[in-house]
């Protein structure tokens, strides 16, 4: 994948695993083994979930852009392994996400709206105007071909979901493979904020 937009304080990427680094019980968040409130943490999320829909990323004529596309992802459940869902999604210089989603089960289609939180670079965004369904994950994340993504559904329920990267389009009549996921975990990084 190509370079990540320098957004951030912080030029090493994070990476969050989902069950690993960060894992979900109840009311409470362990980040690498350190207690947070779960109310506290999601806050991030919530945050970028919550702002007005950007305009959908369109190259400029001059070759340069404002945005940097990310890539197209199928969303599966870890369990299943079967897409229900496409993204394709792109990051503004000043951190906004956009894009656009579509399901696989109905057709529907919609824009994305998100941004990348700076100083953590977690990841949030929703879909359409729907504030109840948060997406989120890191920016080194959607840099690998498979990444874990956290749903939240509302404010009392998280599901950890997969992102996986779909191959850029080949030749016309040629067979594609899908990336496969790598055995070996990115890097322990920590997504609260470095001192």
């Amino acid at each position: 994948m190509g370079t990540v937009v320098a957004i951030t304080s912080n030029p090493d990427p994070v990476y969050i695993d989902y069950g690993s680094t960060v894992v979900y019980e109840g009311d409470t968040v362990y980040v690498e083994g350190k207690e947070v409130p779960a109310a506290e943490y999601n806050e991030v999320a919530i945050e970028a979930a919550q702002v007005e829909q950007p305009p959908p990323p369109v190259p400029a004529e001059d070759g340069s852009s404002e945005w940097m596309p990310l890539g197209v992802f199928a969303l599966a459940q870890e369990e299943k392994g079967d897409p229900v869902a496409m993204f394709q999604i792109s990051v503004s210089k000043d951190g906004l996400i956009s894009g656009g989603y579509q399901s696989l089960l109905s057709d529907d289609q919609k824009p994305i709206a998100g941004k990348v939180d700076k100083e953590t670079q977690r990841v949030g965004w929703r879909i359409g105007d729907n504030l109840e369904t948060i997406y989120e994950t890191s920016l080194g994340n959607l840099t690998l071909d498979v990444a874990p993504v956290a749903l939240h559904f509302g404010k009392d329920r998280t599901q950890t979901w997969l992102l996986v990267r779909m191959p850029e389009p080949g030749e016309a009549g040629k067979d594609q493979a899908i990336p496969e996921a790598s055995k070996t975990p990115p890097p322990l990084a920590s997504s609260e904020k470095k001192e």
